[in-house]
């Protein structure tokens, strides 16, 4: 098991040259390379290299000043300089492949050594940092990205220092670890804040996963494609025409979600209709949420009925509701009335599945486990904890 000094770990000072490009490979508006290493070797090599507009060296530049100029006195590329800090320097050019290629070939002709963005990052920031700032470039939503950063600028190492500061301190009196300690109750305590936003931490980069079932031709690939903005699933009158899960991944108010279409729920005799209901009823039971939907166009059946008692969690769609109801007083309550065809009742269904699977938003500020290897130390600490074994933490 990971001890909690394993994520108290803090960088070293960056020792080595290294250079490494920061933003995606291939086309794009801007390119940056950041260059890391000891003050003194920086500036020395960078200034052979980087001839600032305004004729300062790059050590005497202010950190932070976004400062103009030219890489190479033949030919010069027109680029724009940052010091993040002594120890950093970024620079930024255009994004197409040539610019970049040629302050990495010159880089490296230097004595800079190049490396892979992550590499670079692993010399210079904390373990938990790392991981956030991982996670930040697999966010696809601006929302959730907003979110990692500001785990990146500490806050989530902060959390886990101020663990591995009150284990130590129990350690330290380790005669007087009882249950009702207060410091002990106080660990646990941290430790459960923390993990009350797992869940939702782990899908900052992994969508929350959204089923949609029914009886056959209830409209589950209309519905899809609706919600998605493009035909993704094939949509014909005929039952059993969806024998696999297709999905399609789309964002709700920011929040990622992947939506899955699968085969319609009924007592199927074609071994490969069957095999197709079996991964549904799979994919129900592992889903965030499921989209239960009943066709209102028709009378109910004894199948629609069974579905919703036997899915009683999940949200009732009452769909292809621009065509003449036919269920009367029957409609299970808290259904929500929707037409893939016409568009009316999308909105509402957006709103209620952003309500149920995101209820609660963490206040700016607040630390979140972002990984699942951070999840799983947190749960075997209060275990631990809880055990008051706290030695085994350190």
């Amino acid at each position: 098991m990971a001890t909690v000094t394993d994520f108290h770990q803090r960088p070293t000072k960056p020792n080595a040259l290294t250079a490494a490009r920061i933003t995606p490979v291939g086309r794009g508006a801007v390119a940056s390379v950041r260059v890391i290493g000891e003050s003194n070797g920086l500036n020395v090599l960078v200034s052979r290299l980087f001839f600032p507009r305004n004729g300062r060296r790059i050590e005497h530049q202010e950190i932070g000043r976004i400062v103009f100029g030219t890489w190479g006195r033949v030919d010069g590329e027109h680029i724009v300089a940052v010091r993040l800090d002594k120890d950093r320097i970024e620079f930024h050019c255009h994004g197409g492949d040539a610019a970049v290629s040629r302050l990495l070939s010159d880089l490296d002709q230097s004595g800079i050594q190049i490396v892979d963005a992550f590499q670079q990052w692993s010399s210079t920031t904390s373990t938990i940092d790392m991981e956030c700032l991982e996670a930040t470039s697999r966010a696809t939503t601006l929302r959730t990205a907003d979110i990692l950063l500001e785990q990146s600028s500490g806050i989530l190492q902060s959390a886990f220092d101020e663990l591995t500061t009150t284990a130590k301190s129990l350690v330290g009196n380790a005669d007087k670890i009882e249950s009702e300690s207060p410091s002990l109750t106080a660990l646990i305590q941290k430790i459960e804040a923390l993990l009350q936003w797992a869940e939702f931490g782990i899908h900052l980069t992994e969508p929350w996963n959204v089923v949609l079932t029914g009886r056959p031709n209830v409209g589950k690939s209309s519905l899809l494609n609706r919600l998605l903005g493009y035909d993704r699933a094939i949509v014909f009158d005929k039952p059993g025409t969806t024998r696999d899960i297709v999905t399609g991944e789309t964002a709700f108010d920011g929040w990622p979600v992947r939506l899955a279409d699968t085969a319609g729920l009924r007592s199927a005799s074609h071994s490969l209709e069957a095999a197709g209901i079996e991964k549904a009823v799979e994919r129900i039971q592992s889903a965030d949420l499921c989209l239960l939907l009943i066709d209102v166009s028709q009378p109910p059946t004894s199948e629609d009925r069974s579905l919703v008692q036997r899915w009683p969690e999940s949200l009732v769609i009452a769909h292809k509701c621009d065509c003449d109801e036919r269920w009367d007083d029957e409609l299970p309550t808290g259904v929500i009335k929707v037409s893939s065809k016409t568009g009316e009742g999308i909105a509402d269904l957006q709103k209620e599945l952003v309500r149920r699977l995101v209820p609660n938003v963490p206040f700016p500020g607040t630390p979140i486990p972002i990984s699942r290897r951070q999840v799983d130390f947190l749960r075997h600490a209060r275990d631990a904890a809880s055990m008051g074994n706290v030695g085994r933490l350190l």
